[in-house]
C-alpha cells in the first residue's frame, strides 16, 4: 500500500523525523546563516562583477528572509538528541540486483521492525518533478511517480509499506542519484527515533535518536545482509567505474 500525504502530514506521523527535517531546513535553506554582504560580484548574468552596496545586500537578504519564511514548513517540534549515524552497503552485485536488494532490505526492515509504514520526504518544499531527465532509469522513475499520483506541483511525501514500498525505495533510488537539483530524500518509520537516507551510492545512512530504535536496527542489518561502512565513506557496490551516468543540475 503506498499513500500520497502532504508534507505536515507526514511530519505529524514522527515528531523525531519532524524536529530533524526542521533542523536541516535551518542550517541548509535558512539564509540568516549566509547572509549577502558587500563587494564585488557577478549579478544577474553580468559579465564583469560590480561592486554591490550594503544597501543591496539588505534588501536581498530581507527577501530571502521572507521567501524561506513563507517556504519552509511551520509545525511543533520538540528537540532532539543524536546518537551517532551509520551507513550501510549490501554486497556488490549488478545495478539491477542492487537494487532489488535495496527494495527488498527496507521492506523487510519495515515488517520485521514494525514501522508500520515508511514515510519518505524532502528535506525542504519542492516539487519532486520539478527537474526532468532524459536518462532512461530516472525517465522510468518520473513516469512511475506519475503513474502513484505525482502531479506538476506536490511537494508532499509517501507513506507505503508491502510490496509497494519496494517498487517505491527502487525508484526513489534514481530520482535521488540523478536528480541532483532536488533536496535530499529522507525516511523513517511511525514514530520511530531514527531517520534515513538513501545516498547517490545506494547506502542507507541511518541517523539514530533512540537507542532502542538503533539496537533493532543494527541487529536486523545483518540479518538482511547488510554491512557497515565503518569509515562513512560511501562508494558504489555496482559500478566498476566512479562515473555517476545520469546524474545532473538545474542550471
Amino acid at each position: 500500500m503506498i499513500e500520497l500525504l502532504d508534507r505536515k502530514s507526514i511530519l505529524n506521523l514522527n515528531k523525531t523525523f519532524a524536529s530533524f527535517i526542521l533542523e536541516v531546513q535551518d542550517v541548509k535553506y535558512n539564509p540568516i546563516h549566509n547572509p549577502n554582504e558587500p563587494g564585488e560580484m557577478y549579478v544577474d548574468d553580468s559579465e564583469k562583477p560590480r561592486y554591490v552596496s550594503q544597501e543591496e545586500c539588505d534588501k536581498w537578504n530581507k527577501e530571502e528572509q521572507i521567501e524561506f519564511d513563507q517556504n519552509r514548513d511551520k509545525i511543533e517540534t520538540e528537540p532532539i538528541k543524536f546518537i551517532e549515524e551509520r551507513v550501510f552497503t549490501f554486497p556488490e552485485a549488478e545495478i539491477d540486483q542492487y537494487l532489488n536488494n535495496l527494495g527488498n532490505g527496507l521492506e523487510n526492515l519495515n515488517k520485521q521492525l514494525d514501522w508500520q509504514s515508511t514515510i519518505f520526504l524532502l528535506d525542504y518544499p519542492t516539487p519532486w518533478l520539478s527537474q526532468n531527465n532524459e536518462y532512461e532509469p530516472v525517465k522510468k522513475a518520473l513516469d512511475y511517480l506519475r503513474s502513484i499520483g505525482v502531479t506538476d506541483n506536490f511537494t508532499g511525501g509517501f507513506k507505503a509499506n508491502g510490496q509497494e514500498l519496494k517498487e517505491l525505495t527502487m525508484n526513489l533510488f534514481w530520482i535521488v542519484r540523478c536528480n541532483a537539483s532536488l533536496p535530499a530524500c529522507y525516511f523513517s518509520g511511525i514514530e520511530k527515533g531514527f531517520v534515513g537516507d538513501i545516498c547517490k551510492h545506494g547506502n542507507i545512512h541511518f541517523h539514530f535518536y533512540s537507542e532502542i530504535d538503533r539496537r533493532e536496527i543494527l541487529n536486523e542489518t545483518k540479518e538482511i545482509g547488510l554491512k557497515a561502512i565503518e569509515e562513512v565513506h560511501c562508494y558504489d557496490s555496482f559500478s566498476e567505474t566512479s562515473k555517476i551516468d545520469g546524474r545532473q543540475i538545474i542550471v
